[in-house]
């Protein structure tokens, strides 16, 4: 497991605000008995809790005591007999209980307060939790989705392929290896109608670092430069530059970017049309 990513995805401030799942929260009673930065990270979030609550308190207003009093007093009014020993008994009761002298002390807002914060705090932590959890769904899709581009052109290039072979206008040169390299081998698909050219690198040796292999045709013992072969390639269809007209193909390693004339003696493979 992972602490730092166990510790950031939310479940400790899920954990702390008290709506975890059981199961949740009885991995993680196991977990911070283990490691020592998850029940600092329990702690943490429990003090940050405590002080944002504190910070996010709400004073009363200023003219609260006085709305309050006027308030009092209307009601006592209203609720006056024409008695006067009455209204001398009620007004020194309520003199007594809300003295003009002293402050008024408004105590139940701040549990309201804390009540309020701690939802605050606990939406935030939500929102921290299902934001990481859709940030790695989303990974998984583009991953899924780059898998998805990948197969489709797979695909692509394997119809292309196909058309390619049943195309009669398309010859199908086989590259053998040479005596230095008999491992080795290739395909040239040369399509004479629209010279294009295209190469299945199927077994060439790995490239060296610095090297690049580079495909040529040879028209009346002439080499004739047809591209170099993208590196990391191997078993790919590679289009390449177009012919009009060649008598055998062959391929050379060359330095990276490939060469004007072939280097012969790092000739790999060659085939006959």
């Amino acid at each position: 497991m992972d602490i730092k990513e166990y510790i950031s995805s939310g479940i400790v401030e899920l954990y702390v605000l008290g709506v975890a799942t059981e199961e949740e929260a009885s991995i993680l009673e196991c977990v911070r008995n283990k490691h020592p930065e998850v029940e600092q990270a329990i702690r943490e979030a429990e003090q940050l809790m405590e002080d944002t609550a504190t910070i996010q308190s709400i004073a009363p207003p200023i003219d609260l005591r006085d709305s309050i009093w006027a308030s009092l007093e209307s009601t006592v009014a209203e609720s006056e007999t024409p008695s006067e020993i009455f209204k001398e008994n009620n007004s020194a009761k309520t003199e007594t209980a809300f003295p003009k002298n002293e402050p008024i002390r408004i105590v139940s807002l701040r549990p309201f307060a804390i009540a309020a914060t701690a939802l605050l705090v606990g939406s935030v932590a939500a929102n921290i939790y299902f934001y990481q959890r859709n940030q790695t769904s989303e990974q998984e899709i583009i991953a899924l989705q780059n898998k998805n581009q990948s197969s489709e052109l797979l695909l692509s290039d394997a119809y292309r392929n196909l058309d390619m072979f049943q195309n009669p206008a398309v010859s199908r040169i086989a590259l053998a290896g040479v005596e230095t390299h008999p491992e080795a081998s290739a395909m040239v698909l040369w399509n004479k109608d629209d010279n294009s050219v295209y190469l299945v690198a199927e077994n060439l040796p790995e490239v060296p670092k610095g090297k690049q292999y580079q495909l040529w045709a040879l028209l009346d013992g002439q080499p004739i430069d047809a591209g170099v072969i993208p590196l990391n390639g191997a078993g790919e269809t590679h289009s390449m530059k177009p012919i009009n007209n060649a008598q055998a193909f062959a391929i050379t390693l060359e330095d990276e970017g490939g060469k004007p004339t072939p280097n012969l003696s790092e000739l790999h493979v060659i085939g006959e049309i």
